[in-house]
């Protein structure tokens, strides 16, 4: 018998392994074979090899990072070995067979745990198994505990056993491929039917001859016929209206051919109609299709009753404002972004010749046309760009020259329009021809000034015999039911006798109220120098008895200055307001203490009024403390007015007034008093 005397023999050029080996595994996982159960093909293979090869073991291994893998193997339970103690390994980066006929007697394999341990190999001979492109993945093996050789026979057929495996290879491959298209193919079946079933649109296919071959749910809901009754229909007799069927289907015909004027990109517009005969307008986008040698056309379809509706109602309200617009005398014009005309109306630009020459121009180029100046197109240009810039509202006056050359002033307004992302779409403007209203205005101003004081002076009135007569008619009343009440004629008599100052300062306050509405109307308020201690006990006699009730304290320091420079009917009414609200809102919980100081810082006097009472909260009136009817305690003769009314007379003699509070501390009044000397 011939015997094989090499000890390695070309059987395949392979790809060196080291240089290639994450290829290589990659190659191995592909075949999905490591770890699987056992396979009676690679399991009749490696019994075939180990009667051809008279060996009592053989294997079929397959080499990943870490170890060779035993997918069939006979005189051996064993399921693998590590890759570094594997004879296959050596066979990665190999082009042909390895036969080894004393594996002690070869320096490659001699101190190997599997030749010198309890395996006690001796003998190895194996195939390289390589795929098409060149990397090992495993080895047929043939092994022996006994030196031997084999035939150039037994090598022949165990190269034959080799190719076979990787036969066996190359269809698991091919299975695991088509496994693969198979399952991308339902993944890809089942998407498009998700996408069909839950498209928004309706979508309808039809075969070349315009038969229903699939109608989605959303077809169901716009038609009304469910894809049973739609199925094997006639697409254009069973929705499309008689009058449009024939050019439907010559509409497709040209798709069919290729027509590019209409791809499905051009949708159309098209009447359709529904289930119970009512017509309705879709929007119909077709594409043609060919499948395994089938052509077919696949319809969009959108019901648009209710945007046509919308455009319907956008056109009719766009002529009813344009209508309005075009008829108002004011000018209007709206320009883009770019400071093109968009609008213009017969108020703006009488000709429709040079209004319908403007759209889509500018200021130059309309001053071009009309042979103007284009000084007043830059001016509108900067106002314009300044819109644009500062993206808030501007307001202005220019004057042009008529056709007749006469002055004509207009007042403008232009306004920036921005999206919703901040972007400007449009600019508005408005011109309001205000030639007339001019001259009036310089006539008015004379009159105007003079009305101002004497309304002024009116209101100050109205004001002061509301607010400031309250206080001594209540002050009169409480004496009047005192005197009424008592039996004691010395009694009677003090009271009568406090009655008098009160009637006093009635019949002063009134007085000087008189002669304040008689100041003739072309002069101011007429100021003199008070004693600021005469006019405070002047208030407080017309207080006695609300004083005397409350056991007020009140101290006043005006040493520091004495006298005040100011309107003494303003003056006052300010200190009435204070000190009344003083003894108005005192605390229940102590005495009033009521304090009243001037001080001079340089030409200017502060006045303050300070007590002990309920006081104000701040944080959440300080904006409304001097306003009008504002009320900051329940108190029946709470109006609201005096403070407002205070700080209008200081206002008026261009003085200042704040207030600084706690509650249930109190408050102190300052007022400001400018230009004292």
């Amino acid at each position: 018998m011939q015997t094989a005397t090499v000890k390695e023999t070309n059987m395949t050029k392979s790809r060196p392994g080291p240089a290639y080996e994450a290829e290589r595994i990659a190659a191995l996982y592909q075949l999905q074979i490591l770890d699987t159960e056992p396979e009676p093909d690679f399991d009749d293979i490696v019994a075939l090899a180990s009667q051809i090869c008279e060996t009592p073991m053989s294997v079929i291994s397959f080499t990943d990072a870490d170890r060779s893998w035993f997918k069939a193997g006979i005189g051996t339970s064993c399921p693998g070995i590590p890759r570094e103690v594997s004879f296959s390994s050596h066979s990665l980066d190999s082009n042909g067979m390895v036969v080894v006929n004393d594996c002690s007697d070869d320096p490659r394999f001699e101190n190997n745990p599997l030749v010198i341990g309890e395996y006690n190999i001796r003998f190895f001979a194996g195939v390289p198994l390589v795929n098409d492109e060149g990397y090992v993945l495993g080895m047929l093996c043939v092994l022996d505990r006994e030196p031997r050789e084999l035939s150039v026979q037994q090598v022949a057929n165990l190269r034959i056993l080799g190719k076979q495996v990787i036969t066996l290879l190359k269809l698991r491959l091919q299975i695991i491929k088509l496994k693969q298209a198979e399952e991308e193919a339902r993944a890809s079946e089942e998407q498009m039917n998700n996408i069909f079933h839950n498209a928004i649109d309706a979508v309808v296919v039809m075969d070349e001859h315009s038969v229903i071959q699939q109608w989605n749910p959303k077809a169901e809901s716009i038609f009304g016929w469910k894809d049973r009754e739609a199925i094997g229909q006639y697409f254009h007799e069973l929705v499309i209206p008689g009058a449009y069927r024939d050019s439907h289907l010559e509409r497709l015909k040209q798709i069919e051919a290729g027509n590019e004027s209409t791809t499905p990109n051009k949708s159309i517009e098209i009447s359709a109609l529904r289930k119970n005969g009512t017509a309705f307008e879709m929007k119909l986008g077709i594409s043609a299709a060919v499948t395994r040698g089938h052509k077919f056309f696949i319809c969009f379809i959108s019901d648009i009753t209710e945007r046509k509706e919308a455009t319907r109602q956008l056109d009719e309200q766009k002529k009813f404002y344009e209508s309005i617009l075009n008829k108002l005398p004011t000018d209007i014009v709206v320009f883009d972004k770019n400071h093109k005309y968009l609008f213009v109306n017969p108020g703006a630009i009488k000709g429709e010749e040079y209004r319908k020459f403007i759209i889509g121009k500018d200021d130059f180029e309309y001053c071009e046309y009309r042979n103007r100046d284009k000084s007043l197109a830059e001016l509108r240009r900067a106002r314009f760009l300044e819109v644009k810039e500062t993206k808030k509202e501007i307001r202005w006056e220019d004057t042009v020259n008529d056709p007749n050359g006469n002055p004509v002033t207009s007042l403008r307004r232009i306004f920036p329009i921005h999206d919703e992302k901040g972007e400007l779409e449009m600019v508005i403007g408005f011109g309001l021809d205000i030639t007339d209203r001019k001259v009036l205005e310089e006539k008015q101003t004379a009159l105007v000034k003079q009305l101002s004081l004497q309304n002024t002076q009116l209101v100050d009135f109205c004001n002061i015999v509301s607010h400031n007569l309250r206080a001594p008619l209540v002050n009169m009343s409480m004496l009047v039911q005192f005197i009424d009440e008592t039996e004691d004629a010395e009694e009677q008599k003090q009271l009568i006798a406090k009655l008098n100052p009160v009637v006093d300062n009635l019949h002063t306050t009134f007085n000087e109220l008189v002669e304040s509405i008689q100041i003739k109307q072309d002069l101011e308020v007429v100021s003199e120098r008070i004693s600021l201690k005469d006019c405070t006990r002047r208030i407080l006699d017309s207080l006695d008895v609300e004083i005397n009730k409350s056991a007020a304290v009140v101290d006043l320091q005006f040493d520091e200055a004495p006298e005040i420079y100011y309107p003494s009917k303003y003056l006052s009414s300010i200190l009435h307001n204070l000190i009344s609200n003083a003894l108005k809102y005192q605390s229940p919980k102590r005495k009033p203490e009521i304090k009243v100081v001037s001080k001079r810082f340089g030409t200017d006097i502060i006045l303050s009024v300070t007590d002990n009472g309920l006081g104000i909260d701040m944080k959440k009136h300080k904006d409304n403390i001097f306003k009008i009817g504002k009320v900051f305690h329940r108190h029946p003769n709470a109006k609201g007015f005096g403070l407002f009314m205070t700080k209008t007379q200081v206002d008026a003699m261009n003085g200042q007034i704040w207030v600084e509070s706690k509650p249930d501390e109190g408050s102190t009044f300052f007022i400001e008093f400018k230009n004292q000397g």
